[in-house]
């Protein structure tokens, strides 16, 4: 079974590759998309299992989403502090006078929902556009380059050890 494996793992390395160069950069500024995407090979029994892994929010970029509903904020809460926003509150700053009023500045925690919130409603209001990043780079014609490959590399693991047993 080398053949297949050295088919399995060259498509593989392929993909990944096409994968990362098909993500427009402004819509993988820190690369976190790109470093997440990558594939492991389980040759253990039948059939023989090919995953590819890739951030879970990969879906959005390549399908983009439609108006009309608000994403979930505790995901764009998330989002925000992956991406290490600061989020610095301009609006009243300059009007506290006293100690009372200072309380009444949001905490982190709230200006985290708040922009949560503002962020997904603006997502709501105009969706997110498709990138197709990934359903271009995973099309028909790759998959049955993979099956002509793997029918040609089947058959030289069979030649070999027929070859090998006689």
């Amino acid at each position: 079974m080398e053949n297949i494996q050295n088919t399995l793992e060259t498509w593989g390395a392929k993909i990944v590759a096409a994968l990362k160069a098909a993500i427009p950069p402004e819509k993988d500024p820190d690369q976190s998309l790109s470093n997440s995407i990558s594939f492991s090979i389980n040759y253990a029994g039948f059939p023989i299992v090919f995953e590819l892994q890739l951030a879970d929010y990969y879906q959005f970029i390549d399908q983009g989403r439609k108006p009309g509903k608000f994403p979930p904020p505790d995901v764009i809460a998330k989002w925000i502090q992956n991406k290490k926003l600061n989020i610095i509150q301009k609006s009243g700053l300059k009007s506290i006078k006293n100690q009372n009023q200072m309380s009444k500045v949001l905490s982190q925690q709230s200006q985290l929902k708040s922009l949560a919130y503002l962020i997904g409603r603006k997502i709501a209001r105009e969706g997110i556009p498709a990138t197709n990043f990934y359903s271009n780079t995973l099309n028909p014609d790759v998959f049955q380059e993979l099956n002509n490959n793997l029918s040609a590399a089947f058959k030289q693991d069979v030649i070999s050890i027929m070859n090998y047993e006689l």
